[in-house]
């Protein structure tokens, strides 16, 4: 992965300036900044011959990036969800050893989350039981896959699991950055163990 490390160094640049953007509290800074993380991200995975469904996957998490930055909750979450669809798909295909251990930790991380933030997501319940389901499968498959792949699948659940948390009407004063940081590094851990594809 040796090709277009300007890119990712622009990646990691982004990063940082859209987290300082949200501290500003700068709109318009925070949705340049934003949009443009996929596709600098995407930009480096097809210089590094990546596979269509990653290429896929950022695609979908921009317009995902582009619909919660203005407010479209729905939409937002059909389009991550289009995203962890081909995560899963990719991940369950690559998998050398399927883990019920995984599988069943997650499951429980998933019900317990689900239980303790419902009474406050009204009419969000059944589409954030829905996406936080699909979000968990791709924690649970790149599990599967090694560590890089692995953590970068829980940092996707925990930084999703932030927005629920938000959604439920318990916000606090980090959670956006939080939101943003794990969301970053979670996208380059799960992009660059795909890149690799030898479960490191």
């Amino acid at each position: 992965m040796r090709r277009g490390t300007g890119w990712l160094v622009a990646y990691a640049g982004l990063s940082v300036a859209h987290l300082g953007a949200i501290a500003l509290d700068e709109p318009w800074s925070q949705l340049v900044t934003k949009l443009l993380l996929m596709p600098t991200l995407a930009i480096w995975v097809r210089l590094n011959r990546g596979p269509v469904g990653l290429l896929v996957a950022l695609v979908a998490s921009l317009a995902g990036d582009f619909l919660l930055q203005i407010d479209q909750l729905l939409p937002g979450m059909v389009a991550f969800g289009v995203a962890h669809v081909f995560y899963v798909v990719m991940f369950a295909r690559r998998a050398r050893r399927r883990s019920l251990v995984v599988l069943a930790a997650y499951g429980v991380i998933w019900l317990g989350a689900l239980v303790l933030l419902w009474p406050g997501l009204g009419d969000n319940r059944l589409p954030v039981a829905a996406y936080s389901l699909l979000v968990t499968a791709t924690a649970v498959t790149s599990g599967w896959n090694g560590w890089r792949a692995g953590v970068g699948g829980a940092l996707f659940l925990l930084s999703d699991s932030l927005i629920g948390v938000g959604l439920a009407g318990h916000d606090f004063a980090a959670r956006d950055y939080l939101v943003m940081a794990t969301y970053c590094a979670a996208q380059y851990l799960l992009a660059s163990s795909l890149l690799r594809g030898d479960g490191r």
